[in-house]
C-alpha cells in the first residue's frame, strides 16, 4: 500500500523454513531479519518484483503509527533560577579576596570520614572474639617407598 512519500512498508509474516534457499535470500535482500519486522523501502518496480516473488512470506502494510505516549517527554527540564547573592550587612567590614577564600574552603569541603567508625568496628569484632575458624590441614602422608604408584592403563596391567 504505497503512501505519498514514495515508500512502501514490507512486513515479514511467515518463516522461510521449508522454502527454497533463493526465497530466503530474497527476504534477506529486502532487509528483513526477524519475523514481524517491518522495513521501509522505496516504491520502485524492483521492490514490487521482490515482494511478488515471496508474496507468501511477506506483505505490504500501512506505515506503523507511533503510539501517542512516545510524543510526550519523560521529564521536563526546567532551567534553574538564578540565585540571588547574599549581600553582607552594610556595617560589616569587607574581607580581602585571600581572606574570603581561606574562610570559604572549610565550609565548601566535603566532611571527612570519621576515623572513630573504623576503630569501633575493629574493637567490636575483637570484643566478640568471633574470628573465622582456621582451615584444618590434611594429615601428612607417610614417606613414600622407593616404588612408584602405578596408574591404571587400558589393556595393560
Amino acid at each position: 500500500m504505497p503512501n505519498k512519500t514514495g515508500t512502501i512498508h514490507i512486513k515479514w509474516i511467515r518463516s522461510g523454513i521449508g522454502f527454497t534457499r533463493k526465497q530466503k535470500e530474497i527476504v534477506r535482500s529486502i532487509g528483513l531479519h526477524r519475523l514481524n519486522q517491518v522495513v521501509e523501502r522505496p516504491d520502485t518496480a524492483q521492490f514490487h518484483g521482490l515482494v511478488a516473488k515471496v508474496s507468501h512470506l511477506v506483505e505490504v502494510v500501512d506505515p506503523p503509527v507511533a503510539p501517542a505516549w512516545t510524543e510526550l517527554p519523560e521529564y521536563k527540564i526546567v532551567p534553574a533560577e538564578p540565585a540571588v547573592a547574599a549581600q553582607p550587612p552594610s556595617g560589616a567590614a569587607e574581607k580581602t579576596p585571600a581572606e574570603g577564600t581561606a574562610d570559604a574552603e572549610p565550609q565548601a569541603a566535603a566532611p571527612a570520614r570519621k576515623k572513630t567508625a573504623g576503630k569501633s568496628r575493629e574493637t567490636a569484632s575483637s570484643a566478640k572474639g568471633s574470628e573465622k575458624p582456621k582451615r584444618k590441614t590434611a594429615p601428612a602422608k607417610p614417606a613414600a617407598s622407593g616404588r612408584k604408584e602405578s596408574t591404571s592403563r587400558k589393556g595393560k596391567q
